[in-house]
């Protein structure tokens, strides 16, 4: 991805440092299952399905975890306009724009990279803030897109979303 904004070899450093201590988690959640489940193929193959799919279609999950949909220029002039500007501004890609019908305030960004990345804005937030407010709040979440932030948060969150699988498993398991 281009961007006027200067790499920061730092925060390079920390996020490889931080995805091979997460590799080093996934290798011992992974060593645990294949103790509780004698397995090592299906272990492996589970797990490796498990990350893919979540990679690959994280914008998706995220979105219907969320219950947003995409919407166009159309159906939200204004969104569209602040998220075109502030691309502009950062000379990035415009990334797609969601909106969550939720009263809680909250905008997140996802997707595996640049080009799969979405930016959605809960209904609950474009209603508490003024245009100023939720022009701040876009432009931080586009910093996470234009400094793959989101990459990283998706295979960060892969743990958490497996530890939500299980629970939800042994939870109906036991009904």
């Amino acid at each position: 991805m281009r961007s006027r904004f200067e790499p920061d070899r730092q925060l390079t450093t920390r996020m490889v440092v931080t995805m091979f201590l997460l590799g080093l988690v996934y290798v011992a959640f992974i060593a645990a299952l294949i103790v509780l489940l004698k397995s090592v193929v299906v272990v492996v193959v589970i797990a490796a399905g498990l990350l893919g799919a979540q990679f690959w279609f994280s914008d998706r999950i995220a979105l219907y975890a969320m219950h947003g949909h995409l919407v166009t220029a159309e159906e939200q002039p204004e969104l569209h306009g602040v998220i075109d500007r502030l691309c502009a501004t950062a000379d990035m890609p415009k990334p797609r724009v969601a909106v969550s019908e939720m009263d809680l305030p909250n905008a997140f960004a996802t997707g595996r990279n640049a080009d799969h990345a979405v930016v959605c804005v809960t209904t609950g937030l474009q209603r508490r803030l003024t245009a100023e407010e939720l022009e701040g709040v876009l432009a931080h979440e586009l910093s996470h897109v234009a400094h793959r932030d989101v990459a990283v948060i998706t295979i960060a969150s892969f743990l958490g979303v497996i530890a939500g699988l299980i629970v939800r498993f042994a939870f109906y398991s036991q009904l």
